[in-house]
Parts: C-alpha cells; structure tokens; sequence
C-alpha cells in the first residue's frame, strides 16, 4: 500500500518537474513540433540553400502570460536559409542554418500569435533556439532524395521543445486567485 501511495505521489508530481517558470517567466510549456520539412538546393551546389517547415503543427502543455492555460495544438511554420557543415553536405542532413519560425496556439486567452528567428545545427539529430523555443529535432523518413543518388528534398519534421516567455508581465491583467 505505502509504495502504491509513493509511485502515485511521484507521479502525480511530475507535470511540475521541469516546467516550472523561473521567477521572470510570464510562461513556461513543453511542446511538441511535427511537419513536414523541404530543402531547395543552391543552382550552383547542394552545400547551400533554402529550407521550409510547411505545413506543421505544435502542440504544447503549460501556460502563458502566466496564468493563461494553452489549449491544445496550433499552426507552425518555419523558413530560412542552411549552409553545410565541413565534411558533410546539406542535402545530407549535417548542416547549420537560420531563420525564422511563426506559429499561434489558443490560449484561455486569446490566440497567441508569435514570429521570431531562429538559429539551428543538424548533425544526425539537431538543435533549434529562437527567443521562446528551445529545443531538439530530426529529420525522418520518409525521405524524398537518399544521400547517395540524389540529395534530400523532403522529409519529416518531428521536434520536442520547451516555450519559456520572459515578458514583462501586464501590470492590470487579472490574475485568478
């Protein structure tokens, strides 16, 4: 009985592990990312180009404008520019890019709408941050292109990432209590 009590307790425990905002936060979610990525090659060579996260979708659990619940999923997309890393090549998925990321989510509050850069590293699995999204991703079949014959074109996109908002809060807001 006593240990189902703990695992219950530990488990009941950890939607507040990790998501919690820091004292400046005005929120804090985990989220998840999933579409479908397009890499368009330079004329000149496969090394450099454009990337394109269209059409996507992130979904995340926590709050904003500290105490806004998020409601469920929302549109994601995302554009920019990628440059290959030495030894590897773009269309082979080792690369460093930029850009930018623009995605909404409902909120009990409104909709939330935000467009901000971003900067990325791809080695295998990959590294984004903008100013409110951090996170991990990969690109995963199925693929369009194979690395050897012909380079990768289109792929999916799957992300995991933490939102953390470190926005003045507005003094006249309501704050339930």
């Amino acid at each position: 009985m006593k240990r189902t009590l703990r695992w219950a307790m530990a488990l009941a425990s950890l939607p507040l592990v990790g998501f919690v905002p820091a004292a400046d936060a005005t929120g804090a979610a985990a989220c998840s990312i999933t579409g479908t990525i397009t890499f368009v090659h330079s004329a000149n060579t496969t090394a450099d180009g454009v990337w394109t996260i269209d059409p996507a979708v992130i979904s995340c659990q926590g709050l904003f404008n500290g105490y806004e619940r998020i409601l469920g999923p929302g549109k994601f997309s995302g554009t920019g520019s990628y440059t290959a890393l030495p030894g590897g090549s773009g269309p082979c998925l080792r690369n460093v890019g930029s850009g930018k990321f623009d995605y909404t989510f409902p909120t009990t509050g409104a909709d939330v709408h935000l467009v901000e850069p971003n900067e990325y590293t791809l080695a295998g699995v990959g590294a984004f941050t903008s100013p409110s999204l951090k996170g991990t991703f990969e690109i995963t079949p199925p693929y369009e292109g194979d690395c050897v014959t012909k380079p990768i074109t289109r792929a999916l996109f799957v992300a995991e990432a933490t939102l953390i908002r470190f926005v003045p809060p507005d003094p006249n807001r309501y704050i339930p209590g």
